[in-house]
């Protein structure tokens, strides 16, 4: 296992109270519901094979069970596993189907280099977790070389004066394209203007994303002895996993940003180079209730489980002001839109939540109320609550998670 270095840590994080931050980790196939979801509720649950990594980390975390988004949609619908809405049903919402980090990214705003990072494990089709409040999808960074460049290689020389072109280009194209936007106003009818108006605070968002892109130029990055080893990108999942938790964890330490998402998808080449399995992710997940196919699944929905653990052991080991840990002041979410590949099922999702400031070490169930489960953007809106925005409401939600409290 990777130890993570010594850093020269962000001085702005030496004196300040820390901030919050938020991770989601996003599995797209789910997990076999009967190898996630304790049988018992409360305290004193017997873990199932899937949360046994967890075990070392048990009076930290919450595992949720009846949360949904009430959706159906099967594979389609996970990509809204943190916004909890489909883009062809966003309409009616005011900031269409914005996920939980690009809304907790809205709050932090330009005092981070990166307001936040979506990043993509898969090598095939592009997914992401993460979607504007415009109802356009982030695209997802998939290359652990180009993350690394974005986090501690000085922009300088050649490669500086690239960027700043960059960015000029860009409020270029935004600067002709509002031009040409604003001719088409007159005589258009409700829903064109509604159109219009949707394009223009896209295209307002992106100034303001350029306009702290150039601010951050000037400022020096953080220094790190950290180095990922040579030609990274060509590794197998297996492989990979660990550099990505790795570098997420020092994006957070070094105040890098403060809401990280990460999609794990397809497997990649030589189905992950995880022992044990031989078949495909997506045709594992469809298992029909074969031994065999659960048990390899079980490899792969282990490992993932097994990383995220991995990952918050490291954000443990790393002490902040106050005398808390980076794992205290982060609320590290994992789960999936999706909870029984096998059926195609969206509905009773497996979630689970560590740290954060959160009273933990349970399994908490919510019971459905009639057709419908308790939104999973109920939780959503505490945790953005926690984060620090005053809001009460989230998408779907209706309300705050009733039971799921603060540590005082």
């Amino acid at each position: 296992m990777l130890a993570l270095p010594l850093l020269e840590a962000n001085s702005n994080l030496q004196t300040a109270i820390p901030p919050k931050r938020i991770v989601a980790t996003g599995v797209f196939y789910g997990f076999v519901p009967e190898n996630f979801h304790p049988k018992e509720t409360g305290k004193n649950y017997a873990s199932p094979l899937l949360l046994k990594p967890l075990d070392p980390f048990r009076k930290d975390y919450t595992v949720f069970s009846g949360l949904d988004h009430n959706l159906s949609g099967g594979h389609n619908a996970t990509k809204f596993f943190l916004s909890g809405i489909p883009t062809t049903e966003s309409k009616g919402f005011a900031e269409a189907n914005v996920s939980i980090d690009q809304k907790a990214a809205q709050f932090v705003g330009g005092r981070t280099r990166f307001p936040s990072l979506a990043l993509d494990s898969g090598k095939g089709s592009e997914h992401t977790l993460s979607w504007t409040r415009n109802g356009n999808a982030i695209q997802a960074i998939r290359s652990l070389e180009k993350l690394y460049q974005m986090l501690f290689r000085k922009d300088d020389g050649p490669s500086r004066d690239q960027v700043e072109r960059d960015l000029a280009d860009k409020r270029s194209i935004l600067d002709l394209t509002r031009e040409q936007a604003t001719g088409f106003q007159k005589g258009l009818g409700r829903q064109d203007r509604e159109k219009l108006d949707q394009y223009f605070t896209s295209v307002r968002e992106l100034e303001n994303r350029i306009e702290q892109s150039r601010l951050w130029l000037d400022r020096e990055k953080p220094r790190t002895d950290y180095a990922l080893p040579r030609k990274v990108d060509s590794l197998t999942l297996r492989e990979r996993t660990p550099f990505f938790y790795d570098l997420m964890t020092l994006a957070l330490q070094t105040d890098s940003t403060r809401v990280i998402t990460l999609a794990f998808t397809n497997l990649g080449k030589e189905n992950g180079g995880l022992p044990g399995v031989s078949q495909g992710y997506h045709t594992l997940s469809h298992h029909g209730q074969v031994k065999e196919s659960i048990a390899e699944l079980s490899i792969i929905e282990t490992f993932h489980v097994a990383q995220f653990s991995r990952f918050l052991g490291k954000l443990k080991e790393i002490k902040e002001p106050g005398g808390r840990t980076l794992f205290d002041n982060t609320m590290a979410l994992l789960g999936s839109g999706m909870s029984n590949a096998n059926s195609h099922s969206n509905r009773d999702l497996p979630v689970v939540l560590a740290g954060g400031g959160f009273k933990h070490g349970e399994h908490k169930h919510y019971a459905r109320k009639g057709k419908n489960s308790i939104p999973l953007c109920n939780l959503y809106l505490s945790m953005l609550q926690n984060f620090g925005l005053e809001l009460d409401r989230f998408n779907t939600s209706s309300g705050t998670l009733t039971g799921f409290e603060k540590l005082s």
